[in-house]
């Protein structure tokens, strides 16, 4: 086989940072991905008009409390998030404080002091430590109220009219009308103003952001709305789009996702979406909101974006789109370092459903076009403020002539072997695949290359990268000169002769780089049980896959120390992530003694009958000779401090089974249940004080009493000096001294 060039370079352009510096039309940029734009149908709900705002809001336990204003008061619907299309919920919202409500047996029961019409309460909030703060609008103060001793703890007064509240852990912020104002505050002590732009004058909606700005949306329900920065008065997202806001709220709709800003608007409106990047925002597809009431959203515990209708809480849906037919893309310069390049293939990763089509133009020049003549840079459609960090660095684009003199468009050839890169492979739910064309332009040490997207209104491509290779093949030196006199067919031939030297390039790739195979933090997560093969070492599909690569790179000195406690302890914190506690049980043994023969709780003296074990208090006579060889040899407890469940603990056992000492007995525990006093209770070893995460609260139909769920709530433990006993006493695992 003829060895071609290994080493050859590839220029990229990749992530929002990159793509946004490019030229768009008629696309769009989401999530570091191009694409067609699109526009929303016309909604077939009718607009309503703008009312005042109301609150949603959820506690720890997917309770949702929902505010009342013209009533004066808050009821609270249990949710669940085992239904799809609409959240489950109880017959009869319960009244939180209207007087005289009668809750059904087992529920809470408001106080006295509580059951009185609240004055307009607009905004709710519950921050950690489950404390329902109230926006009471009309009387101008904000309330606290205890979800779980269903008590009103205090009234707060304010030198507005609070109009909005969102919580930071056990920190929630107020936002004030009338005049403009932003305080902080607890459920105990007195409110801290924070600094609210002075530009700010008519603030009706506040949104704790992730980096920690806060943004305020101005005007709601008015052609002015607009979304500002509460501390410097930014616009980040302007009236030409935030036109009738009702309200904010964020989400993430993965685990892995960014968090998504969203934007209600009036009744019956889809919801705006929008991803934020420092002060740009780029939007994605909206939200459809049937019904919409134009008071409020909020964010379900599970990351939906629901809201109020007249029959009761809705989910916010995916709205049905309708894409642009074709779209342009027109690259910055790539730079190779050399003129005269003779550039190689195009390597584009890249999602293109049927009936779309993706087509490349390839411009490749010696000389930068003068700055009069570059094609004008226009953002993507869904961009509205677009901010590009060192935008002077940006390189520049190509002029429009050029452009124009590449008459030829080049399609994509899908590679059925994956990428061109040695060794890397593709994820198994990524749905993107990559494309290869042939670079078609005169030799150059710049290339730009310009992506027509086309589609049929349901369909879009989506272009994630694109890697240009340089240098391209050298074959034509390698043949007779006569074959590549004429320019034309040396063209043709330079052309004809990519489709082999493309695989003669991979493959020389991979067998340069196939100590990537054997290097067990970067080769495929597939190749891991025929790497794991050469060790002897048979991989748990169970474990995750960092798990089995450390073993693998552990896995000589894992055989070193096998059977031994230090080899069994590093496994299992491979495994489990977390550093076990071996104890053998030899080394709790009791009964023997060496010292005062007349000692109380000695059981046998240093020549006289001294035994080894036994059961504590049991004389040696009485003792079988043999307990505790039955009881303590051969014998080893794993301590697991963390909480694990039922399959991990399974896990455990097999892997356990497979490399502890063959004629060794074991038990293994979690003690992420907290201590339990009388059953191997060892504080620090079996044990730790403290707050807990290994109970947690009743839920009827889906937890068992005493396995993992309690029934009320824990209480913070005695205080010396600041509590009395009984009445602070916590009884529910979560007390402490100290």
């Amino acid at each position: 086989m003829a060895r071609i060039t290994a080493s050859a370079g590839f220029a990229l352009v990749r992530g929002a940072d990159q793509w946004q510096r490019a030229s768009f039309t008629d696309t769009a940029l989401v999530d570091g991905l191009v694409q067609l734009a699109w526009e929303v149908p016309a909604s077939d709900a009718e607009a309503l008009d703008a009312q005042s705002a109301a609150g949603l809001a959820f506690d720890a336990h997917c309770r949702l409390y929902h505010s009342l204003p013209e009533q004066g008061n808050i009821e609270r619907i249990l949710w669940s998030a085992q239904d799809p299309l609409r959240p489950g919920q109880s017959p009869e919202p319960l009244s939180l404080f209207a007087a005289g409500a009668t809750p059904i047996a087992g529920d809470f029961v408001s106080v006295a002091s509580a059951a009185t019409a609240v004055d307009l309460p607009r905004a709710l909030a519950v921050d950690e430590d489950e404390r329902l703060f109230i926006a009471e609008t009309g009387a101008r103060q904000v309330l606290v109220f205890d979800l779980w001793s269903q008590r009103l703890l205090r009234r707060v007064s304010m030198p507005g009219e609070p109009v909005d509240l969102c919580c930071d852990g056990d920190w929630v912020y107020v936002l004030l009308a009338n005049p403009a104002a932003l305080f902080r505050m607890r459920a105990h002590g007195a409110p801290i103003r924070r600094e609210l732009a002075a530009s700010i004058t008519q603030p009706s909606r506040l949104l704790l952001w992730e980096d920690g700005r806060l943004l305020v949306l101005e005007r709601a329900g008015t052609a002015g709305a607009r979304i500002v920065n509460a501390a410097d008065g930014t616009v980040l997202v302007a009236s030409d789009v935030a036109a009738f806001a009702s309200d904010l709220e964020s989400h993430r709709p993965g685990k892995t996702a960014a968090p998504i800003l969203v934007i209600a608007r009036r009744g019956g409106e889809d919801f705006i979406r929008g991803e934020v990047e420092g002060g740009s925002v780029a939007f994605i597809a909206p939200l459809t909101a049937r019904a919409y009431d134009g008071r409020g959203i909020v964010r379900t515990p599970d990351q939906r974006i629901a809201y109020w209708t007249a029959k009761g809480l809705r989910y916010a849906v995916a709205a049905r789109v309708r894409y642009a037919t074709s779209g342009r893309v027109v690259s910055f310069y790539l730079d190779s370092g050399e003129y005269q390049m003779q550039w190689g293939r195009l390597c584009i990763d890249a999602c293109i459903p049927r009936d779309a089509q993706v087509g490349v133009r390839c411009i490749a020049s010696d000389e930068l076009p003068p700055d009069g003549q570059l094609v004008t840079r226009t953002p993507p459609v869904n961009v509205t403020s677009l901010v590009i960090e060192h935008d002077d660095l940006s390189p520049k684009l190509p002029a429009q002539w050029m452009i124009d003199a590449v008459r030829d468009e080049q399609l994509l050839y899908r590679r059925p072997q994956g990428p061109e890169l040695p060794w890397l492979p593709r994820a198994i739910d990524d749905d993107f695949a990559t494309y290869e064309a042939p670079v078609i332009a005169e030799p150059g040490r710049y290339l730009w290359v310009v992506f027509e997207l086309r589609g049929n209104t349901l369909v879009t491509p989506r272009i994630r990268s694109v890697r240009a290779e340089f240098p391209g093949h050298d074959f034509l030196r390698r043949l007779p000169r006569t074959y590549s006199t004429e320019p034309d067919s040396a063209s043709f031939l330079r052309r004809y002769l990519a489709m082999f030297a493309g695989q003669l390039q991979d493959m020389s790739q991979r067998a340069e780089n196939r100590d990537i195979l054997l290097n067990p933090a970067a080769t495929a997560s597939e190749a891991l049980p025929w790497l794991a093969g050469f060790l002897g070492l048979a991989l748990d599909e169970r474990w995750s896959i960092e798990s089995r690569r450390t073993v693998i790179a552990e896995a000589i000195d894992l055989w070193k120390w096998r059977g031994t406690i230090k080899g069994l302890s590093r496994f299992i914190e491979i495994v489990a992530g977390v550093r076990p506690i071996i104890i053998e049980k030899y080394r709790m043994r009791g009964g023997g003694m060496v010292g005062n023969p007349d000692a109380p709780s000695s059981n046998a003296i240093l020549g006289g009958g001294f035994r080894v074990g036994g059961a504590v208090g049991v004389s040696a006579e009485a003792a079988p000779a043999d307990d505790a060889f039955e009881t303590h040899a051969h014998r080893f407890t794993m301590l697991l401090p963390g909480a694990l469940d039922e399959s991990e603990l399974a896990m455990l056992d097999d892997l356990l089974e497979l490399h502890r000492p063959a004629h060794t007995l074991y038990d293994m525990c979690s003690i992420g249940a907290g201590m339990r006093v009388g059953r191997g209770l060892h504080v620090g070893i079996s044990s730790a004080i403290g707050r807990t995460g290994g109970f947690t609260q009743l839920q009827i139909g889906n937890s068992a009493l005493g396995r993992g769920a309690i029934v009320g709530r824990p209480q913070i433990g005695i205080r010396p000096g600041a509590s009395r006993l009984p009445a602070s006493f916590g009884a529910h695992g979560d007390s402490r001294v100290g």
